[in-house]
């Protein structure tokens, strides 16, 4: 009875300390309501797209990322259907500039960035790409704006984020 007793114990304790263990999520957060709105478990080498629709060319622009091994937001590439008033035209460094059917694509960039601010709004069609599923951003919270960033949090921490981003 009391070796049960003891495992009991060594098995509350142990389930206490992994909800310590830190690891990286992406967040979205709403900034002017200042919450969480969504919240996804990170690697490095995860990759993620953030697609809008330009507000001058009234195109589809997607932005593709990825996490590096620091954690780190990197753009790696964009597409985009038109080429004027506010969109690359030209690749910097190392990036490849290429025109495919119909659009065009920066490669091989290395932009890293700290986090991501995007402004949404349902005529922008926002959208973010994550695992092969689509979350249309408007429907987080509506128009504002929102940031996109990779956080470090515990298990205790996500599992409250993730009870909150529900409701």
């Amino acid at each position: 009875m009391k070796a049960r007793k003891v495992l009991f114990v060594l098995f509350i304790v142990f389930l206490f300390s992994l909800a310590f263990i830190p690891f990286h999520v992406l967040q979205v957060t709403a900034l002017r309501e200042g919450k969480a709105v969504f919240v996804h478990i990170v690697q490095p080498d995860d990759r993620f797209a953030v697609k809008y629709i330009h507000s001058v060319e009234h195109c589809p622009v997607w932005d593709f990322f990825v996490i590096d091994d620091g954690y780190r937001i990197v753009l790696y590439e964009t597409t985009f259907s038109s080429c004027n008033t506010g969109l690359p035209s030209a690749p910097s460094g190392e990036e490849i500039f290429s025109q495919e059917k119909d659009h065009f694509r920066i490669s091989k960039m290395h932009r890293v960035l700290p986090e991501i601010l995007v402004w949404v709004d349902e005529k922008y069609d926002n959208t973010l790409k994550i695992e092969g599923h689509s979350l249309k951003l408007f429907s987080l919270v509506g128009n504002t704006l929102l940031r996109l960033n990779i956080r470090k949090v515990s298990f205790l921490e996500y599992a409250c984020l993730k009870l909150k981003c529900l409701n």
